[in-house]
């Protein structure tokens, strides 16, 4: 697989104080930190969150690193439409993969997932947040969206038996396999 970046301006924060007061933020627990987050987040219809853990963020930026693509099926009606995603640094880019296979300059982001690691030293939690693009999917879709990249990327048997083979050992990779297991993990039907 060529290994290319999108090209296009990110339409999302890229720092945390960006989004919030990070001197405030950096005062409260962690617990407290989760419950701000995500109810900020909940009531914007353009944006999904989650807090991991600093350990969480530390496999993932080693598995991304090793891996920096990977699909992600979303079904619609009639069907299923398939997203890549590519890792660069804290920021993960979703785009239609029709469009990235036509000219991966030009294809667009749907969704962009970015970990913020600013309070690591001081709390130990990565703040997520998933940007939805000029609303091309819902957020129910970037809810599932979140949910399968982390998983594919932290959980180890997850990471080894689809991302490290998808881009490691093309050959291996078992397209029919992958849908199967990816639709029945994510309670939808494919």
């Amino acid at each position: 697989m060529m290994r290319r970046s999108f090209a296009f301006t990110y339409p999302c924060p890229r720092k945390l104080r960006e989004i919030v007061k990070l001197t405030l933020f950096e005062k409260e627990n962690s617990s407290t930190i989760k419950a701000i987050w995500n109810d900020y987040h909940l009531k914007r219809p353009q944006n999904v969150s989650t807090l991991i853990t600093a350990h969480q963020f530390e496999v993932f930026q080693r598995r991304s690193q090793a891996s920096p693509f990977f699909i992600f099926p979303l079904p619609r009606k009639g069907g299923h439409f398939v997203l890549l995603c590519q890792t660069q640094g804290k920021s993960n880019l979703f785009t239609y993969l029709e469009d990235y296979k036509r000219n991966p300059e030009s294809s667009t982001p749907y969704f962009v997932l970015t970990l913020f690691d600013e309070l690591i030293p001081k709390k130990g939690v990565v703040p997520v947040r998933g940007d939805i693009i000029d609303f091309k999917i819902a957020k129910t879709e970037a809810e599932v969206l979140m949910k399968a990249f982390l998983a594919y990327y932290i959980e180890g048997e997850l990471y080894e038996d689809w991302v490290h083979v998808f881009n490691n050992q093309p050959d291996r990779f078992k397209i029919d396999q992958f849908m199967k297991s990816y639709f029945e993990r994510f309670g939808v039907n494919g």
